[in-house]
């Protein structure tokens, strides 16, 4: 029979319970005067007093405005509900229940169920069906960190401010009272914000060493502006919450990759070299390969974005959505990635889920019923920026099949394309009708997950698992069993925290604490609007960056001509080949580290806490990133600069790999880091030392051993020169 617990009898079981549960990880629940605590091994998790419920309940309104994949979403609370008393059950020993409740008019039960051998701790809420808000307050500690919540570019630590759980658009320069921003806010209100993301997920990482895991799909809102408590407000059902807690975050890491799922390991190419991104044609991307070869680049394969056509709007470029090759753009291109691939040169495309209603491919799937409905039950056409599409709806077996097998397998992999682009995802409005009777609020943060399972299924069932690649921008729980690869998608081409070269280090390091490892970005950023443009300096501050990721790949942006590109000049492909070489000379330790991944998901990129928890210094570090266990590294993100400055973790002794020295952790060191050598530390004691320090060597910078502000000097000294004597001249 079960041992009803109620607060004032509850004091007699804590002792007996403490017992109980010292000896595996579980839950345990205590009384603390008119309340009750819950741990989970020891860490307080939740504390709820009569003055401070741990839960509230109530009903709400909400608006989802969509344009371009950016959504306005204004909410009211109608209703909100405090449940101050609670009495507990115990079922068994491994399970508890908790029924919170107000004067007997509102109640709300609470599971809390320990799996087997301590593993899979659960938590489980159920409200009262007329209502549709539930508030769950997480205990806070004063000095706590908190990490996570998918992929977040512009704060690591998420203390201090609220994060919406709602995939979409980043946008355009995510600081509102900047330029660019306010201008693109009002262009069509892509400006975006800090907290706008194409990869929220409702996974957090306490520095107290727990995880929590939500696994609704519907809105959330994750509110860490409190001192004493982490408020999650959760719209519908709460669903099952999983939870975890180790010793190391090591640990933690794997219990979210045994909970999430992890990512396979690479195709061993991808390590070979650097992905141009090249358009205009066959003739043309080769004689963009035959110039990057000239200067000493490996290049590993030759992404062309526009495969399938292309077609263009006031902002930029953009592709003809419609998955089939244009044989008029791309004569002879079987042939030639035949030919490519014998020189260890790939070809990779792009995709995503939407068809262009000008295409074939748009009429095959609208006569069968293959895309989402709208509320009469006719295809829900959005606006993509001057160009209308349907949106194939992945929740129909016969509409993802299609598109795995007709389109992806049929089109793509049959052709011999090596990898793609697998954008997109984020822009489903909540009114959509999908096939399967989910609302369409549920399945907005959920169809990435399906449209990265659709991609994976492809490679898979053509057995090319381990030979293809293909990446993503937009993701959510359920991503990391079935993604390759992601990328931060579309940065901004300038030096901007919020949208800019310093925004994909926070944006890799979360994701990597949410359980997805594998990140890379766009060398050079993507957006290129308001008569601001990539520069060369810029260009290769980002490569400089992209060595230490587990792909490199560049992207011409959406404004080609306008922007510096690795082509622009032989100086800048010589500087880019050599970086490209410092990558492929660390290929056997990146390969570890993506095997590492894979088996234990530990993040390629991860935050210095991972190895350096006991040092305080580390926690609030989100610029510097570890690669890997030995691996320090620091990129410079700011213009015009020629030394940066470094904090060294305490506990090993570190070498600056370009000025061979050495130094003690537990300091913030100053290093020279001319264009061409970014900040790079490793550990003396690393079993990969004697690579470390060949690479200096293997890999000497061109231009006579200057580097690219060396290089332009003595040209702007002739310039003054010849200007100083015509001034003498003219006197």
């Amino acid at each position: 029979m079960a041992a009803r617990l109620t607060c004032p009898k509850f004091f007699l079981h804590v002792l007996l319970w403490t017992i109980l549960f010292t000896t595996c990880r579980a839950f345990t629940v205590r009384q603390t005067g008119d309340g009750v605590d819950v741990l989970l091994d020891g860490t307080l998790l939740l504390r709820h007093e009569r003055a401070n419920p741990a839960i509230l309940v109530g009903t709400g309104t909400t608006i989802f405005r969509e344009l371009h994949g950016n959504f306005n979403i204004s909410d009211t609370v109608d209703s909100k509900i405090a449940l101050p008393d609670v009495d507990v059950t115990q079922p068994s020993s491994s399970e508890y229940r908790l029924v919170f409740s107000s004067g007997g008019n509102y109640q709300t039960e609470m599971k809390l169920m320990t799996g087997n051998e301590g593993h899979d701790h659960v938590m489980n809420i159920s409200i009262p069906g007329d209502l549709d808000r539930t508030w769950l307050r997480l205990y806070a500690d004063d000095g706590e960190h908190v990490y996570g919540g998918g992929e977040q570019f512009t704060y690591f630590d998420l203390r201090g401010r609220s994060f919406p759980i709602w995939t979409r658009e980043q946008g355009v320069g995510r600081q509102p009272g900047t330029f660019v921003t306010d201008e693109a806010n009002r262009r069509d209100g892509g400006g975006g914000d800090y907290h706008t993301t194409y990869w929220p997920q409702p996974t957090i990482v306490s520095s107290r060493r727990y995880f929590c895991h939500f696994t609704t799909t519907d809105y959330m809102i994750m509110d860490f502006t409190e001192t004493n408590a982490h408020v999650i407000q959760i719209w519908g059902s709460p669903g099952v919450i999983h939870f975890g807690s180790a010793a190391t975050f090591r640990e933690i890491s794997e219990q979210i990759g045994e909970l999430l799922g992890r990512q396979p390991e690479l195709p061993d190419w991808v390590h070979d070299g650097s992905i141009l991104g090249v358009q205009g044609g066959t003739s043309e991307v080769l004689k963009y390969l035959e110039q990057a070869e000239g200067q000493g680049v490996k290049v590993n394969g030759l992404w062309i974005q526009d495969w399938a056509g292309r077609i263009r709007t006031s902002f930029g470029r953009r592709l003809f959505w419609n998955w089939a090759w244009d044989e008029d753009q791309y004569p002879g291109l079987p042939e030639e990635i035949v030919r490519q691939k014998a020189r260890g040169v790939r070809f990779l495309g792009y995709i995503n889920p939407h068809l262009n209603k000008l295409g074939d491919l748009y009429t095959i799937a609208d006569s069968r019923g293959y895309f989402v409905k709208n509320s009469t039950g006719q295809t829900y056409i959005q606006d993509f920026g001057e160009f209308f599409c349907g949106t194939i709806d992945l929740t129909n077996p016969d509409a993802f099949q299609w598109y795995k097998n007709e389109v992806i397998i049929k089109n793509m992999i049959d052709l011999g394309l090596a990898g793609w682009m697998a954008d997109f995802g984020e822009y489903l409005p909540p009114d959509m009708v999908f096939h399967n009777g989910v609302p369409g609020r549920e399945m907005h943060n959920h169809y990435p997950a399906l449209w990265a399972k659709c991609n994976r299924d492809a490679v898979e069932e053509s057995g090319k698992l381990g030979e293809i690649v293909f990446w993503m921008r937009a993701g959510f729980s359920g991503s990391q069993n079935y993604s390759v690869m992601s990328w931060a998608g579309d940065q901004f081409v300038d030096y901007s925290l919020g949208d800019g070269l310093a925004s994909v280090i926070p944006a890799a390091l979360s994701l990597g604490v949410s359980g997805y490892g594998l990140s890379h970005f766009d060398i050079g950023g993507f957006t290129s609007l308001f008569g601001i443009t990539r520069t060369e300096e810029l260009l290769i501050r980002y490569t400089e960056m992209a060595v230490f990721t587990p792909m490199m790949r560049t992207h011409e942006g959406n404004r080609p001509a306008e922007n510096w590109q690795v082509y622009s000049s032989d100086r800048t492909l010589q500087h880019f080949g050599r970086l490209v070489g410092v990558h492929v000379s660390l290929k056997e330790y990146i390969r570890e580290l993506v095997q590492n991944n894979s088996r234990y998901n530990l993040p390629v990129q991860r935050p210095l806490f991972y190895h350096y928890q006991d040092d305080p210094m580390v926690y609030s570090i989100k610029y510097q990133y570890l690669f890997g266990p030995d691996v320090l590294v620091a990129p410079v993100y700011r213009e015009g600069v020629d030394t940066w400055q470094v904090y060294l973790p305490e506990g090993d002794t570190w070498v600056h790999l370009w000025g061979d020295s050495s130094y003690e952790g537990g300091q913030t060191v100053t290093v020279d880091a001319p264009l061409g050598q970014p900040p790079f530390f490793f550990r003396v004691s690393s079993k990969w030392a004697s690579l470390f320090r060949t690479v200096a060597s293997d890999n000497p910078l061109p231009v006579n051993g200057t580097d690219l502000h060396s290089a332009i000097l003595p040209y702007v000294t002739v310039l003054i020169a010849i200007a100083v004597f015509f001034w003498f001249r003219n006197q």
